[in-house]
């Protein structure tokens, strides 16, 4: 198991678990990003990424991908 900043952008993974402050976990799960979910890492930044699941797309700080699992 590893942290989603260490994927590399390109790559899919599956959610393994996720926590935070409920605000960022309650804009990914309306978005059906949670735990067991296959996500696609678009675009990796010095200070965040981009994420997303089927037609959605979701910009996420490091600070925030620190903290889910893959």
């Amino acid at each position: 198991m590893q942290s989603l900043t260490e994927v590399k952008a390109g790559n899919e993974c599956t959610i393994k678990w996720m926590f935070g402050s409920p605000q960022a976990l309650d804009i990914m799960n309306q978005h059906d990003i949670r735990e067991g979910s296959t996500i696609h890492v678009f675009l990796q930044g010095r200070d965040s990424m981009i994420i997303g699941k089927d037609s959605v797309r979701l910009a996420i700080g490091n600070e925030i991908a620190e903290r889910i699992k893959v």
